[in-house]
């Protein structure tokens, strides 16, 4: 049956199948080749209708149109006129403020794609004007965007903690510092490299006047982060409830605040809405048809007994979890792997003494290293694609981010505090 979920697999993906179609087929036909095939394609239907079946999931399409409302209302310009206001200045200091305004419209967008094209549409041009090479903005663009997914509410973290029966709002604290350090990470590399080769303008004096008006504008935007986050985090409302509160107060902020938003624009929020959850959804149900027929065949327990063999520590154990995941993000997107192998990794990694929370946080981390790298990475080809680049222009500026993110991701997967530290100290891992 292994080999059949194996062959299956390849063959679909070998011909260029979408992903979402690969997952189900291969689920499908493994499951036909069993003895009792027709009551197992029978139970498919009641599989995917089983997943589905759980409130936390109405968070997805609800953050990605209050993200989608937030980056046609204007939001964007607002967050990085305040970041370019503040930390904008001198050598390296519109890159950084890129890395800044990209972070904190995650924490309103929740979808890290729409990031990465929003802050790339406001800040492209200032960039080159600055002197700062159309690919060497493309890469820090897409750098920021992606290692952005581990600010919430991202749909990420809405997914492990579905599947992994983890808490969402012990899942958003944690991934709050891991976001910070790689952030910082990414600034540190944008001043080092703009520093020696001259981009951006000389040091100016901070213009208070100029950052008081950045910040008055601002304060809407960064409201509803305070409104989102605070009260997830301090138990005010669900994950779920916070997402109806996000679309609603973003749509009174760009409709009636900024006035940005207009009614021509409703229908491609819409479309976008739709779009986006409905490519989550197809793919998580797909999965599902796959991770029974796995079940069925018993090849989690399988897969678990052999990494336990190999990996007889947690320090080994997640590394290889870490090569793994980074080996899955190079051909294909991460939601698959994470429907897939959190669950069985899972139950794995709290046996060594990991715990569960900073073990989502970890993987998500790669993750975000996923979205930036090639071939596959989604915040690469969005940035790519505001800027009309190809693909290989932005390869090697793209390296030194890379390597960041790489070393930031061992700090974050062997340093347990960077996750835990806010899970702990608002009591959301009891």
């Amino acid at each position: 049956m292994a080999t059949a979920i194996a062959v299956s697999f390849i063959f679909l993906f070998g011909i260029g199948i979408p992903i979402a179609f690969v997952l189900g087929g291969a689920g499908l036909i493994s499951l036909l080749l069993m003895p009792q095939a027709e009551g197992m394609a029978n139970a498919v239907p009641q599989q995917i209708f089983n997943t589905f079946n759980s409130f936390p999931f109405l968070t997805i399409p609800l953050f990605v149109f209050a993200g989608t409302i937030m980056a046609e209302g204007g939001v964007a310009r607002r967050l990085m006129d305040f970041a370019e206001a503040t930390v904008g200045r001198g050598r390296g200091g519109l890159g950084s403020a890129v890395v800044v305004s990209t972070i904190l419209f995650h924490g309103i967008s929740g979808s890290s794609t729409a990031d990465t094209a929003a802050i790339s549409k406001v800040t492209m041009g200032s960039l080159q004007r600055q002197g700062y090479p159309l690919p060497f903005a493309a890469a820090l663009i897409a750098s920021a965007g992606a290692t952005a997914t581990l600010v919430p509410p991202t749909i990420d973290l809405i997914i492990i903690g579905v599947i992994a029966n983890m808490s969402i709002a012990a899942l958003f604290a944690a991934g709050l510092i891991p976001a910070l350090v790689n952030g910082a990470g990414l600034v540190l590399v944008v001043l080092l490299i703009s520093r020696r080769r001259g981009y951006g303008t000389k040091w100016e004096r901070l213009d208070v006047r100029t950052c008081v008006t950045a910040f008055i504008k601002a304060i809407p935007a960064l409201f509803l982060i305070v409104i989102i986050l605070g009260g997830i985090l301090f138990g005010v409302f669900t994950p779920t409830e916070a997402s109806a509160v996000a679309v609603m107060y973003g749509l009174f902020v760009a409709a009636f605040v900024y006035r940005d938003l207009k009614l021509a624009s409703l229908p491609i929020i819409f479309r976008e809405t739709i779009e986006i959850s409905g490519m989550v959804f197809l793919v998580l149900s797909m999965g599902t048809v796959l991770a029974f027929a796995m079940t069925i065949a018993q090849i989690p327990q399988a897969l678990a007994a052999s990494i336990v063999e190999v990996a007889d520590n947690k320090y080994l154990f997640l590394l290889l979890v870490q090569v793994l995941f980074f080996i899955i993000g190079m051909f294909m997107d991460s939601l698959p792997a994470l429907i897939i192998l959190i669950p069985i990794l899972t139950p794995i990694a709290v046996t060594l003494g990991v715990e569960p929370i900073h073990f989502g946080i970890l993987v998500e981390a790669n993750v975000a290293l996923a979205m930036a790298h090639p071939p596959a990475g989604v915040c690469l080809f969005a940035a790519c694609a505001v800027a009309k680049l190809p693909l290989e222009r932005v390869v090697r500026p793209l390296l030194p981010f890379i390597g960041i993110l790489i070393v930031t991701l061992l700090i974050i997967t062997y340093y347990e505090n960077f996750s835990m530290f806010l899970p702990r100290l608002l009591a959301l891992t009891n």
